[in-house]
């Protein structure tokens, strides 16, 4: 539990520095809450670091923790073809380069499964994406 908002934090940062990734969201369009629609700055499809689920994951010799992270990635663009580009350019960008963390080392990060969505009123497409990160305290923190 203690690392949460330090994962959090880490794939923020990772996630805006991966250009595939933004250029797909047309911009650096990663938030922790979806942008609200009266603001008036929705863009047309973004990511949203969503729910997360963390239990103990510890040896005899180290500490961690396992979490499983749901990433939204929504769309107002019809059809589901932004949706899915968006999808594979987060799969690559977790896949390539390690993840750099605050008081731990992402041992493990793994896709898990992902499923699309429209929203009842079929304005917003939506694609969580489940994925499982196995994390090692640092022995310090």
């Amino acid at each position: 539990m203690k690392l949460s908002l330090s994962l959090q934090q880490a794939l923020l940062a990772h996630l805006l520095a991966y250009p595939p990734l933004t250029t797909a969201l047309g911009g650096p369009n990663i938030h922790d809450a979806p942008p609200h629609p009266s603001s008036g700055t929705r863009p047309d499809t973004y990511l949203v670091i969503g729910d997360e689920s963390i239990s103990a994951f510890s040896t005899q010799t180290t500490n961690g923790s396992e979490h499983e992270i749901v990433l939204s990635v929504w769309s107002a663009i019809r059809g589901y073809a932004a949706l899915k580009s968006a999808m594979a350019a987060l799969y690559d960008a977790l896949e390539e380069t390690p993840l750099i963390l605050d008081g731990g080392t992402v041992v493990s990060l793994r896709f898990l499964a992902a499923r699309t969505s429209r929203e009842a009123r079929g304005r917003l497409r939506r694609a969580d994406c489940r994925f499982r990160l196995l994390v090692e305290h640092d022995a310090e923190s």
